[in-house]
C-alpha cells in the first residue's frame, strides 16, 4: 500500500515535468517554424502602410515570436511589429525623417545612386554599404537600417559569421565606416 502512494506522486511529477517540456518544445517550434512567413509578415505590414520596407529583422527574445519591421511612408519612419504566430500587426513607433528617394540620374556604371532630398546630395545604396561592409567582414547580413543620427545618414549594418557578430555603421554619404566591433556571441550557439 505505501508503494502506491509513492507511485502516484512520482507519476503526476513525471506527467507535470513531460507538460512543461512540451510547453517550451512548442515555444522552440514556434520560433522555428512560425506560423506567419517573413513573406506573408512583409504582406501584412505593408496592407496597413503603404510604404517601403527599409528594415525587418525577426525577433524571439521575449518569447513572443514577432517580426521587426521599419516602413518609410511620405516623411515618416514607422515601426511595425508582426506577431508570428497570429499575423496581429501593431505600429510600435513612428518618426519624422528627411525625406530619402532613389529616383536620380544614373551614374556612369549604369547603377542608381540614392538622393538625399534635404539637401539633394547623392547617397550609396545599400548594397554598395553591404559590399563595404562585407570587404571587412565575411559573413551574412541579419540587419541593415538606414537613420539619421545628428543630421547624418548612416546604414547600421550587423554581419554573422558562425559565432561572430560584426557592427558596422557606414556614411551613407561617403561610405566611410564611422564604426565597427566585433563580438565573439558564445550566447546564440550551444557547443
Amino acid at each position: 500500500m505505501n508503494k502506491k502512494f509513492i507511485a502516484i506522486p512520482a507519476l503526476l511529477i513525471a506527467i507535470g515535468g513531460g507538460a512543461v517540456f512540451a510547453q517550451s518544445d512548442l515555444f522552440v517550434q514556434a520560433v522555428n517554424n512560425p506560423s506567419i512567413s517573413a513573406g506573408e509578415a512583409k504582406k501584412i505590414a505593408l496592407k496597413q502602410l503603404d510604404g517601403e520596407i527599409i528594415s525587418f529583422e525577426f525577433d524571439a527574445d521575449d518569447r513572443t515570436p514577432h517580426y521587426e519591421i521599419d516602413i518609410v511612408k511620405d516623411n515618416e519612419k514607422i515601426e511595425v511589429k508582426v506577431d508570428a504566430d497570429t499575423g496581429k500587426a501593431v505600429v510600435t513607433e513612428r518618426e519624422n525623417i528627411r525625406t530619402i528617394t532613389t529616383e536620380n540620374p544614373v551614374k556612369t556604371d549604369g547603377t542608381e545612386k540614392a538622393t538625399d532630398s534635404a539637401n539633394n546630395s547623392s547617397i550609396i545604396t545599400e548594397e554598395q554599404a553591404i559590399e563595404i561592409a562585407q570587404a571587412k567582414a565575411k559573413g551574412t547580413v541579419t540587419d541593415i537600417e538606414l537613420d539619421e543620427d545628428d543630421n547624418r545618414l548612416i546604414y547600421e549594418i550587423e554581419i554573422r559569421n558562425g559565432k561572430m557578430e560584426y557592427d558596422f555603421e557606414i556614411d551613407a554619404k561617403t561610405g566611410d565606416i564611422i564604426k565597427y566591433e566585433e563580438d565573439l556571441d558564445d550566447d546564440r550557439f550551444d557547443d
